[in-house]
């Protein structure tokens, strides 16, 4: 199977997009990720694929905390700044702190605060399974999605 082929037909699948926020002593960590879904409900589980070659990896660690901040419509700055290495990430963007004291950005569509609950290998990725902690969303506003490489606005939210 030719790589860049399979790349291209996973991008047909429509994805939200989130950045990956933790801590890593006193470094605020962040990265975006499109490998993102719900897992269990009993317990609440989701789970969350980084590249095994990313700088951040290592603050990934059974039970540390982390937080999935799902973006919407409007962040695209958020999205492509956190994809980007050997940076500042967090210049420029407004966030508080979860009482574990993980970035959260303002202005996200939900927002779930997590611990590291296990991590998997998976070819050239590590699965991340995250234990639930708080959850929150914001029912106003829409997903910034990806789709065939580019960053869509969904047009029509009408129920059929």
């Amino acid at each position: 199977m030719d790589s860049r082929e399979f790349r291209n037909t996973l991008g047909h699948f429509a994805t939200g997009v989130t950045v990956i926020t933790t801590k890593n002593g006193t470094e605020n960590i962040g990265l975006t990720a499109n490998a993102f879904s719900s897992v269990s409900l009993e317990p609440p589980l989701i789970l969350v694929c980084i590249d095994k070659r990313a700088r951040s990896i290592e603050a990934f660690k059974k039970d540390r905390p982390f937080v999935v901040n799902i973006l919407q419509q409007g962040q695209e700055a958020e999205c492509w700044g956190f994809a980007k290495q050997g940076q500042d990430k967090f210049a420029g963007v407004t966030y508080t702190v979860s009482e574990d004291g993980v970035p959260v950005l303002q202005g996200n569509l939900a927002t779930i605060e997590c611990h590291v609950d296990e991590i998997f290998e998976g070819g050239d990725h590590y699965i991340i399974t995250g234990k639930v902690k708080k959850a929150n969303y914001d029912k106003e506003k829409n997903p910034l999605l990806f789709f065939r490489g580019e960053i869509r606005k969904i047009k029509d939210l009408a129920v059929i």
